[in-house]
């Protein structure tokens, strides 16, 4: 859970950032999403299985997991990371979630790392979704970034009005560091996927 900002700021050549467990958590995510995508859709095609991955692992993908599981709080972050909102950074919650599945790795062996993912993501339901075609116009717009693009569309929360019972939420959707437009809703979902809608009708 060390993000490299405090380990440049501590200046302790003893402490070691998450990175490499990223990298190696990473590397399991593929496989375990691989295996069981590789398992389920036989008759897809090698094209067809790595766009199903490339989505159900992306970083947006990975942070939402990250957001529900509150790795937030447990991040170890530099001062300041910390004052420009890096608890909720889709990156740093993403990265967090692949350094967790590469620990997991490393103590337990594979069998406990995926057993984590699978109860952790949601795959089944995803690349059902993902096969069948019935796409949410969050899957769609990242489907079509990545079409054209190595990076995946990102959101970030500008606001949250009104009560707790009946919030407000307002989201722009990013594409690297590029404001594409907004969305407004009722959940931080909802103001996603209108965000996303937008964005498409912009393409």
């Amino acid at each position: 859970m060390t993000h490299s900002s405090w380990v440049n700021e501590a200046k302790d050549l003893a402490i070691q950032s998450n990175e490499r467990l990223e990298f190696l958590g990473d590397a399991v995510l593929d496989a375990v999403v691989g295996q069981y995508l590789y398992t389920q859709y036989p008759n897809h095609s090698e094209g067809d299985l790595t766009k199903f991955r490339s989505h159900i692992v992306s970083g947006s993908a990975l942070s939402e997991v990250g957001r529900m599981l509150g790795i937030g709080q447990y991040l170890v972050l530099g001062k300041g990371e910390e004052a420009s909102g890096g608890r909720d950074k889709d990156s740093n919650l993403a990265n967090a979630y692949e350094a967790v599945v590469g620990a997991l790795f490393i103590d337990g062996g594979f069998d406990v790392a995926k057993d984590f993912i699978f109860e952790s993501m949601d795959i089944k339901s995803k690349s059902a979704v993902l096969v069948s075609g019935e796409n949410d116009s969050k899957t769609q717009l990242q489907m079509a970034v990545q079409a054209k693009c190595a990076v995946a569309p990102h959101y970030r929360v500008i606001s949250k009005d009104g009560p707790d019972h009946k919030p407000t939420f307002v989201v722009e959707v990013l594409i690297g560091e590029k404001v594409i437009t907004t969305g407004k809703g009722t959940s931080r979902n909802r103001a996603e996927m209108e965000a996303a809608s937008r964005a498409l009708e912009m393409l």
